[in-house]
């Protein structure tokens, strides 16, 4: 006689939020199962309250019925929080210390990847940073998962409050105010490509220069973290950086195929 099922361990959250998942992967590609559990169900569950839904199967239903709180909640979930030049002190030593490196090492047009991009600020703060050595042929890639995000980012378009971590001179040279809004000036605009992507389930681009991936993984499950971070040191050509984020160090680089050249920066052998 087999041993009976114990649901608990298949559903810890109940089996009304595995069908919610279900749902929401079938809707949005978003599978939730590959982020930290517990964190997830909470940041959900305070959705959920203040968005007044009584429970998991009733927001299943809304969401198939409702696009708007579909768009609202993808937003939500994806996290779409970034800034020009996030922790200045890691982009110095971008510029002074690392970039170095990939110049020296690099065959042909440079290519970037700022993963997780959210509305752009990391993109184009790393072009800002190569228009500074006057290297404007370099092809840099912005992605991420939520399209109005993308959107934004490919607009351009930041308020006063966006802009505050650009220095004043790097302001008055790369952006152009507009009505009140600051918009990122062609030569850079033209630097940058922004497209959706899923870093738990799309293709990656390879043969890049430099990653940048900064404060996207701690939301990760910790082997959907393994596995991103070994696609994204696949993704890099030899001698190429991966840029991490201030709570993102990777303790095992070598099973990577990675050394810590610097403090969050990673290169490929």
């Amino acid at each position: 006689m087999s041993e009976p099922v114990n649901t608990s361990e298949l559903y810890p959250f109940g089996t009304d939020y595995a069908y919610f998942c279900t749902k929401v992967a079938e809707l949005t590609g978003i599978n939730l199962h590959n982020y930290k559990g517990k964190q997830m169900y909470r940041r959900l569950v305070n959705y959920m309250n203040r968005r007044n839904i009584p429970d998991f199967a009733t927001f299943a239903l809304r969401l198939q019925r409702d696009p708007e709180e579909l768009e609202r909640l993808v937003e939500y979930l994806t996290i779409n929080v970034s800034e020009f030049f996030r922790n200045k002190e890691h982009w110095d030593v971008l510029d002074e210390k690392v970039l170095p490196l990939i110049i020296d090492s690099a065959k042909g047009r440079m290519r970037v990847w700022s993963a997780g991009s959210a509305a752009g600020q990391e993109a184009y703060s790393a072009a800002i940073v190569f228009a500074e050595r006057s290297l404007y042929d370099v092809f840099i890639l912005g992605t991420d998962i939520d399209e109005m995000s993308l959107s934004k980012a490919r607009a351009g378009k930041y308020s006063t409050a966006e802009v505050k971590g650009v220095p004043s001179h790097l302001l008055e040279k790369y952006f152009s105010e507009e009505d009140g809004f600051y918009k990122v000036k062609d030569p850079i605009r033209r630097m940058v490509s922004f497209r959706r992507h899923d870093l738990l389930s799309s293709e990656y681009p390879g043969g890049m220069d430099l990653i940048i991936c900064r404060n996207v993984l701690i939301y990760f499950s910790e082997q959907s973290k393994r596995e991103v971070i070994a696609r994204l040191a696949d993704s890099l050509r030899p001698g190429g950086v991966l840029f991490m984020g201030a709570t993102e160090a990777i303790f095992n680089a070598n099973d990577y195929e990675l050394t810590q050249v610097f403090p969050f920066f990673y290169r490929k052998w």
